[in-house]
C-alpha cells in the first residue's frame, strides 16, 4: 500500500510542477503579448498614421505647387484645376495632421503648417499675376524659399516618425526572443519533468495497465478463454484487472444461455414447419407433442381440444398417458375456461393475457407431479381450440423465454390443425366435386348417344317422305316435314357439340396430327356452308393463297371451320358478306373468318370463349344458338398449340382470327 502511495505521491508532485511550469509559461507568454500589444499600438495608432498625415500633406502642396508652376509658364487655365484641388484638400490634410500630433509632434507639426500657410499666400498672389509676366517671376522666387522651408520641416517630421518606427520595431524583437528564451526554457523543464513521470508511470502503471488492454483485445478478437492477472499492479489495476475477470465469466455465462435460447428458437421453428406440413390434424398434434418434449425438456405434454371441436382427436399426449396414466385426471378437465392468446402457469410468468384455471384444473395439475405447469391456448383464426399442457416433474420452473416458446409452438399448432382441417375438407368436397363432375359427363355422353340414335332415324324418315317416297305431299304437309327437318339438324348440331364437350371435359379430345392442306380444308367447309348461306342470301368469299400445308387434325380443323362459318352466316344480315382468308406468315399459318354483321358488344367479348355464353343482342333478336361454338373452337386451337383472336364492333361485323403452327 505504501508503494501505491509513493507512486500517487510523485504522480502529484510532477503533475504540480509541470501546472507550474505551464503557468509560468503562460504567464511569460502573456506579458509579451501585453507589450507587444503596446508596440503595435503605438505603431498603428500614432506613428504610421502621422507619417500617412505627413506624406499627404507634403502631397497636397506639391501638386499645388506644379499646377500652378505650369499655369504661370505656358498660361493652360486646366493646369489650375490642379491647384485648386490641391487647395481644397489642404485644410482637411492639415487639420488631420494637427489632430494626429503628439506633444513631442506638435512643435514640429506647428512650424511645418506655419510655413505652408505663408506659401499658401505668396501661391494665391502667384496665381492672379499674368503668366509669363515679371510680376509672377517675382512671385515664384518669393515662394521658393518658403516652400522649401516647408519641405524642411516635413522631411524633419517624417525622419523623427521612421526613427521611432524602427525603435518600437526594435523594442518587439528584443520582446519576442525574450519571451522565446524563457518558453524554451520553462518547456524544457516540463520535458523533462514529464519525462521523469512517464518512466514512473510506465514502470508502475502503464506496464500492467497495457498487460490488462492486451487481455481485452485478445479477448475481442475471439481468445473468450483468455484471463486477466489480478495480482499484479497499484490496487486500481488490480481491481480492473478483477472486473474484466467478472465480466468475462458473466459473458460466458450470457453467450451459453444465448446459445441454448437460439437452439431453442431454432428447433421450435424448424417444428412449426414440421407441424404445419401435416396434412391431418392427427398426425400434426402428434408432431407437436413429441416435439416440445424434446426441444424444451417436458416430461408430460397434453393437448386437450376445446368442446365442440370437430374432426380433431379430442386428447392426444406423450405417451399416451391421459389413458389411465399420470394426466388422467387432468385429461378429463375442460379446457373452455381458456380464451384465444391466454397462458397459465403454476409459477409466476408475466404474461398480457393471464388466464384463470378452476379448482379442479389445479387439482389435476397437483396430481401430475411436484413440477412445474404451463398451459397455452390453441388459437385458430382467433378462436380458442383447445389447451397445450406442458408438465417438469423436477426440473427448473419454466423461463419467461420458454413459456413463449411454447406459446409459438400452440400458435402453430393452432394454424396446422386449421389448415389440416380445411385441406381434409377440401379433399372431401374435391373427391364428391369429382364424382359429380364423373357422373355428369358419363351423363353427358349416355344421353347424347341414346339421342343420336333416334335422331338419325327421324331425319332418314323426313328425307323419305320429302322424296315423296311414301306417297305426293301437299304444300302444307311439305312445308311441316321441312319444319321438322331443320330443328332436327338443330338437335343433331346440340348433340355433336355436347359430345364434342364431353370429350373435352374427359380430356379425350386429343388431335390426331397429320399433313393437310387447309385449302381443301377451306373448300369444304365452304361448299358444306354454301345453302345455308343461300338461304340467308348471304355472300361468300374466299381470299386464300395456297396450297397451305400444316401438321393438324383435318376432322378439327373443318369442325373450327364450321363453327366459325355457322356463326358468320346466322349473325349477318340478308345481302352481308362473309370472308374466309388464309395465308402463311413465317411459321405459322393464319386463318379469319369475317362478316359484316350484328357484332358483338364490348362489354361481353371477354366472355366469349365461356360455355353457353351467348351475346345479349343474339339473344333480344332470338337468334338460335347453344352457345358452345367458340368454346369448342378455343379448346381444338388451344390443342394444337395455336392463338385466337376476336376483333368486332357492335353492327359492324366480327373477325375471328386463327394462328397455328406448321409443325
Amino acid at each position: 500500500m505504501r508503494r501505491d502511495r509513493s507512486v500517487g505521491s510523485l504522480l502529484t508532485r510532477a503533475f504540480g510542477v509541470l501546472v507550474a511550469l505551464i503557468v509560468c509559461s503562460g504567464v511569460a507568454q502573456s506579458t509579451a503579448l501585453v507589450m507587444q500589444h503596446r508596440v503595435v499600438n503605438e505603431l498603428s495608432t500614432q506613428v504610421q498614421p502621422l507619417e500617412l498625415a505627413n506624406a499627404q500633406l507634403r502631397g497636397v502642396l506639391t501638386d499645388a505647387q506644379r499646377g500652378l508652376r505650369g499655369y504661370l509658364l505656358t498660361g493652360d487655365g486646366q493646369l489650375l484645376d490642379t491647384y485648386h484641388v490641391a487647395r481644397s484638400g489642404y485644410q482637411l490634410a492639415g487639420s488631420r495632421l494637427r489632430d494626429l500630433a503628439h506633444d513631442r509632434e506638435r512643435d514640429a507639426v506647428a512650424r511645418q503648417l506655419a510655413h505652408a500657410d505663408a506659401w499658401w499666400i505668396i501661391a494665391e498672389q502667384q496665381r492672379q499675376a499674368p503668366p509669363r509676366s515679371t510680376v509672377a517671376a517675382d512671385y515664384v522666387n518669393r515662394g521658393k524659399p518658403l516652400f522649401q522651408a516647408f519641405v524642411a520641416e516635413n522631411q524633419a517630421l517624417h525622419g523623427d516618425l521612421e526613427t521611432r518606427a524602427a525603435e518600437l520595431h526594435r523594442r518587439s524583437a528584443r520582446l519576442s526572443i525574450v519571451t522565446t528564451v524563457v518558453v524554451i526554457a520553462l518547456t524544457v523543464l516540463a520535458a523533462v519533468t514529464a519525462l521523469l513521470a512517464a518512466v514512473v508511470i510506465r514502470r508502475r502503471i502503464t506496464g500492467p495497465l497495457a498487460r490488462v488492454v492486451s487481455i481485452i483485445d485478445r479477448r475481442r478478437s475471439g481468445e473468450l478463454e483468455i484471463r486477466a492477472d489480478a495480482s499484479e499492479g497499484p490496487t486500481e489495476i488490480r481491481a480492473v484487472a478483477q472486473a474484466i475477470n467478472d465480466m468475462a465469466e458473466e459473458g460466458d455465462r450470457i453467450r451459453g444461455a444465448e446459445k441454448d435460447v437460439a437452439r431453442q428458437r431454432a428447433e421450435v421453428r424448424q417444428l412449426g414447419y414440421r407441424i404445419r406440413s401435416h396434412l391431418r390434424v392427427e398426425e400434426a398434434i402428434q408432431e407437436a407433442v413429441r416435439g416440445l418434449a424434446d426441444t424444451i425438456g417436458a416430461d408430460h405434454v397434453l393437448v386437450r381440444m376445446a368442446p365442440g371441436q370437430t374432426d380433431v382427436p379430442p386428447l392426444v399426449s406423450l405417451r399416451d398417458e391421459h389413458v389411465g396414466g399420470v394426466l388422467k385426471e387432468l385429461a378429463d378437465c375442460d379446457v373452455s375456461w381458456l380464451r384465444s392468446g391466454d397462458m397459465w402457469s403454476s409459477e409466476d410468468i408475466d404474461h398480457e393475457g393471464q388466464g384463470v384455471p378452476p379448482e379442479d384444473e389445479r387439482r389435476a395439475c397437483a396430481a401430475a407431479g411436484a413440477g412445474p405447469v404451463l398451459t397455452v391456448a390453441v388459437s385458430g383464426s382467433d378462436e380458442c381450440l383447445g389447451a397445450l399442457t406442458v408438465i417438469r416433474d423436477d426440473k427448473p420452473a419454466w423461463s419467461p423465454m420458454e413459456a413463449r416458446l411454447v406459446e409459438s409452438v400452440a400458435a402453430d399448432l393452432g394454424r396446422g390443425v386449421h389448415h389440416a382441417r380445411l385441406y381434409e375438407r377440401e379433399q372431401h368436397l374435391v373427391a364428391r366435386l369429382q364424382e359429380v363432375d364423373t357422373a355428369k359427363t358419363d351423363f353427358m355422353s349416355t344421353v347424347s348417344h341414346e339421342l343420336r340414335t333416334p335422331l338419325t332415324s327421324i331425319a332418314g324418315y323426313v328425307e323419305l317422305l320429302l322424296d315423296a317416297e311414301a306417297g305426293e305431299l301437299t304444300p302444307p304437309q311439305q312445308k311441316m316435314l321441312e319444319v321438322i327437318g331443320r330443328n332436327t339438324r338443330r338437335l343433331r348440331e346440340l348433340i355433336e357439340d355436347m359430345l364434342t364437350l364431353s370429350k373435352i371435359e374427359s380430356g379425350s379430345l386429343r388431335p390426331s396430327r397429320k399433313p393437310v392442306d387447309l385449302v381443301k380444308v377451306v373448300e369444304q367447309a365452304m361448299a358444306a356452308i354454301a345453302p345455308a348461306a343461300a338461304k340467308g342470301q348471304v355472300v361468300l368469299r374466299t381470299e386464300v393463297d395456297g396450297p397451305l400445308e400444316l401438321h393438324a387434325d383435318p376432322e378439327q380443323l373443318d369442325r373450327v371451320l364450321m363453327n366459325l362459318l355457322s356463326n358468320a352466316v346466322k349473325f349477318s344480315r340478308p345481302d352481308g358478306t362473309v370472308t374466309v382468308s388464309a395465308r402463311r406468315e413465317g411459321d405459322e399459318v393464319h386463318l379469319s373468318v369475317a362478316d359484316n354483321g350484328m357484332g358483338i358488344p364490348p362489354s361481353e367479348q371477354q366472355a366469349l370463349f365461356a360455355r353457353f355464353f351467348r351475346a345479349s343482342n343474339a339473344i333480344h333478336k332470338a337468334i338460335p344458338g347453344t352457345g358452345l361454338g367458340l368454346a369448342i373452337v378455343r379448346t381444338i386451337v388451344d390443342n394444337h398449340g395455336g392463338r385466337i383472336a376476336v376483333k368486332s364492333t357492335e353492327g359492324a361485323g366480327t373477325t375471328v382470327t386463327v394462328r397455328l403452327p406448321v409443325h
